[in-house]
């Protein structure tokens, strides 16, 4: 941990010397000899650290000192080049006041370099790295490569020996009381031995989705809160318009209110339903208590399903209910360490000879705890498969004991085998609240804002920020919820043993802060780096905060807001769901700022000092009430990602802008200026979506699309009359392209818009078509597109009357959705078409007299259609019945 912060703070030295060269004149020697010191200093790291680890709590003062150093000189360099933004503003005369403080801050530490160094001696702290090329160079040579890969095991919610638990679980729910008044089934067993992770498994079956009417999920978490929990429960039983429209009224009413109100909803929702939810992860007893006022019994056989590590806590809720979970058997502790170990062996091979002792003592270190198990097999999988190698893990996990026992030993030793820079990374997983759906994306580039991500020469941040997410799931330090078409990660969740890991060494290492109202009148967190708040924010708490020397301020609460926030050090400003209307004037002076999140905020103005932030990289204004931007925004060079809503119609940046950074642009209207010259600064874009608003836009769109070899997703919405689509066939740089939405803007009535569908991008892996008068069937088209995972026509007028999936069509497709498709009368499913479908949802497509014959589909998992078409199939003897039969799932909307 603290090599990677001195590695940094050399680099920052570095840089300064170079580019502050004229304003430092009579300081840089000084602060040339200082990363001098700070480099020297890195050689004893690793002794010291592997010395700390026994226990020696001297040696960890001595860590905690060079930390302390290295900030203080990061926070040093950091407020001079405030203090050099302020004289280019023209608010400060001259800088020789800013230099002679430098100054004195700099002899200071220096004094403090020699007196630490010094130190080292008397607690036998040597060097163990050797001669070394560079502190950068070093950190790279340290970190294993790391290629990334799909591991198709690692993402799957995997359950080795629970099969029995699993059936006896279902039974209960849907057999296992004669009763058919509203019935508790309680999971229970400690941390880490497998609740949730067969929870979903029963969850997921198709033999419980289908006995009850709606099953909803609710994960509670240690902090419970009421309000939030029947919130959650109350949107996913409503439309998005009906939870506006009860969100509305709440923000009308008191805590104690909303929640009487949202009972009420429940109860009325509930009481036409044999509904299944399950309470994953409860702590208190008074959690079941106070929801179940909500929870309507009316003896129609509802059940509620709840994991917990509290045996009081499952009595509580149903005494009858109570299923506690057993530990792995040898065998099956054995079957799943390997899954995780060698995961790119043949399943049906032994443990190799050489190795088979060694797995036997892992396997017993982990105490029959599956995610032992699998965070252990993941720390293997990245070492080679040989006897030396996997000894030194076993030897490793003698160092020192942790409270908690032998599981929390193995997750902190996976922990400590991760390079410097990924221990940051996971350190960062600690910010956010547990049980938390983390959207990847987001994670990372706060974690390019925070220079947490070391990239080599012509490499692409987003890139390693990927290989460095990729290499925790390796690791299965984090768990894959959702994956793209493409195979990219959308989003992780940490288990929460996994995340106490994190954040105790994010607390430990002044990383991080998870902010409670008492930390309001501390003094020991002044050295903190960065503070989030997982509950609204009480402004008068907030002016109290005392951390001058703040970088990273993310806000995860619902409503709240903040008058001012005057940390001028800034990397990371994350002020989602706030309720502020104008942006805090302090942070024009945010020079360091280069994450700036104001996503679903009522901000209305983005004011034209937003230019002063020049290092600026990621700036979402995406669900606000923004219109207008200033041209200042466009002058930031550094813009990596700029993100805005399709319903706010702004206007994109100009053709002159110097956005070489840019990768990231949407929702924009393609700017009048585009029209004169083609924007250079779209070369390397990855991500693109426009709304065409001109007659000429497709072509003009076409041109310059087909110039951008970097560009991966382009999404197109046409604001105009009806016009054809753009054909994406005649240039190389669209094979690049694997997601696409297009969107036409057709007005259904308009007999003569009819056209025909365009050639697509041959590698797409997901396609959207919304608003068009098509003239003929699009199948054929469409079903060639050989990589295809998913599809949707939305709003789509077809002129024929008929649509036919042909033999060998979609080779590729797994989703599939029609929605309010007009004219089509029939659909026709060819045998050997559709060959890996697993989810079908057909809605509002009102002149489709019948399902298509879908036995030919033996992999479709999953069917969703609308009210008419599930008539027909109702109480499985419908006249389609015989169509869908083998469909384990089968639901409807509304």
């Amino acid at each position: 941990m603290t090599e990677a912060i001195i590695s940094a703070v050399v680099k920052k030295l570095a840089d300064l010397l170079f580019n502050e060269a004229q304003s430092l004149r009579g300081v840089n020697r000084k602060l040339d000899e200082v990363k001098l010191q700070l480099d020297q200093m890195q050689h004893f790291l690793e002794d010291a650290e592997s010395k700390k680890k026994t226990g020696d709590k001297r040696v960890k003062g001595w860590v905690q000192h060079v930390r302390s150093v290295t900030y203080e000189t990061e926070d040093a360099i950091d407020t001079f080049l405030v203090e050099a933004n302020y004289r280019w503003l023209g608010l400060i005369p001259n800088g020789l006041f800013a230099r002679h403080t430098l100054g004195e801050k700099i002899s200071k530490i220096q004094a403090k370099l020699l007196l630490i160094s010094n130190g080292r001696t008397t607690f036998g702290i040597q060097e163990l790295s050797g001669d070394r090329a560079g502190p950068s160079e070093s950190l790279l040579l340290k970190q294993p490569s790391f290629k990334r890969r799909v591991l198709p095991d690692v993402d799957n919610i995997e359950v080795v020996g629970f099969d029995a638990e699993k059936r006896d679980i279902i039974d209960l729910l849907l057999h296992g009381t004669s009763s058919q008044s509203r019935h508790v089934v309680s999971i229970v067993g400690p941390g880490g031995l497998g609740k949730t992770t067969l929870a979903q498994k029963v969850y997921i079956s198709p033999i419980v989705k289908n006995h009850f009417d709606s099953c909803i999920w609710i994960t509670v978490s240690k902090d419970f809160n009421l309000l939030d929990v029947l919130k959650k429960i109350h949107q996913k039983l409503v439309n998005e318009t009906e939870f506006k429209r009860v969100s509305d009224v709440l923000k009308e009413l008191q805590q104690e209110d909303q929640i009487v109100l949202l009972l009420g909803e429940l109860n009325t929702l509930l009481k036409e339903k044999k509904y299944l939810i399950v309470l994953d992860d409860v702590w208190t007893e008074n959690v079941f208590t106070q929801l179940k006022t909500g929870l309507v019994d009316i003896g129609n056989g509802s059940r509620v399903l709840m994991t917990t590590r509290k045996l009081n806590v499952a009595n509580h809720a149903d005494p009858s209910g109570v299923y506690p979970l057993r530990f792995l058997s040898e065998g099956e502790s054995f079957s799943l360490f390997l899954k995780k170990a060698l995961p790119n062996s043949d399943p049906s091979l032994k443990c190799p000879d050489e190795l088979s002792d060694l797995t036997r003592k892992l396997v017993k270190r982990c105490d029959g705890l599956p995610l032992a198990l699998t965070v252990l097999g993941g720390l293997l999988s990245s070492k080679t498969p040989t006897y030396q190698e996997w000894s030194r893990v076993i030897n490793r996990l003698d160092w020192y004991t942790i409270e908690g026992g032998e599981c929390m030993k193995i997750l902190t030793t996976s922990y400590d085998d991760l390079p410097y820079l990924r221990k940051s990374c996971f350190r960062y997983l600690a910010c956010f609240p547990e049980d938390y759906k983390i959207e990847a994306k987001r994670l990372m580039q706060m974690w390019i804002a925070e220079d947490l991500i070391e990239v080599k020469k012509d490499g692409e941040f987003e890139d390693y920020a990927e290989d460095y997410l990729e290499e925790l799931v390796q690791r299965c330090l984090v768990q894959v919820v959702e994956r793209s078409s493409h195979g990219t990660i959308k989003s992780i969740r940490v288990h929460d043993l996994l995340r106490e890991v994190a954040l105790d060494e994010a607390t430990e290492n002044d990383f991080l802060l998870i902010w409670k109202e008492e930390n309001a009148d501390r003094d020991d967190v002044s050295m903190t780096r960065r503070v989030a708040f997982h509950n609204e924010i009480n402004p008068r708490h907030l002016m109290k905060i005392k951390m001058p020397n703040l970088r990273t301020f993310i806000n995860f609460g619902e409503g709240g807001s903040v008058r001012g926030i005057g940390y001028l050090l800034l990397r990371v400003l994350e002020l989602g769901d706030i309720n502020i209307r104008d942006l805090p004037n302090d942070l024009k002076n945010m020079i360091h700022l280069r994450y700036l999140g104001l996503r679903l905020t009522n901000v209305t103005v983005i004011p034209s000092w937003i230019g002063h932030l020049q290092n600026l990289q990621t700036f979402d204004i995406s669900g606000t009430n923004v219109k207008e931007l200033p041209k200042s925004l466009w002058k930031i060079t550094s813009l990596r990602h700029v993100y805005s809503s399709n319903y706010q119609k702004l206007v994109g940046p100009p053709s002159t802008a110097n956005l070489v950074n840019l990768r990231s642009l949407g929702w924009f209207k393609v700017p009048k200026s585009w029209k004169k010259s083609l924007p250079n600064y779209l070369l390397g874009i990855r991500k693109l979506q426009l709304l065409c608003c001109d007659e000429h836009d497709d072509m003009l769109i076409h041109d310059f699309i087909s110039k951008l070899n970097n560009l991966l997703s382009v999404e197109l919405i046409n604001l105009g009359p009806a016009r054809g689509m753009i054909d994406f066939s005649s240039s190389p740089s669209f094979q690049n392209i694997h997601t696409m939405y297009l969107s036409g803007g057709s007005d259904a009535n308009d007999e003569t818009a009819y056209i025909g569908i365009a050639e697509m991008p041959p590698n797409l892996t997901k396609l959207t078509l919304s608003r068009y008068n098509l003239n003929d069937d699009p199948m054929p088209k469409l079903e060639r597109l050989s990589n295809l995972k998913y599809l949707k026509l939305d709003g789509i007028n077809i002129e024929a009357d008929t649509i036919v999936c042909t033999y060998g069509g979609f080779p590729r497709l797994q989703n599939l959705e029609l929605v309010d498709v007009k004219n089509i009368k029939e659909w026709k499913v060819e045998y050997g078409a559709l060959p890996v479908l697993k989810c079908l949802r057909i809605n509002a497509c009102s002149e489709l007299r019948a399902l298509p014959d879908l036995h030919f589909v033996t992999t479709l998992q999953e069917l969703e259609i609308d009210r008419p078409l599930y008539s027909k199939i109702e109480n499985k003897s419908g006249e389609e019945w015989e169509k869908v039969k083998h469909i384990p799932t089968i639901n409807t909307y509304g």
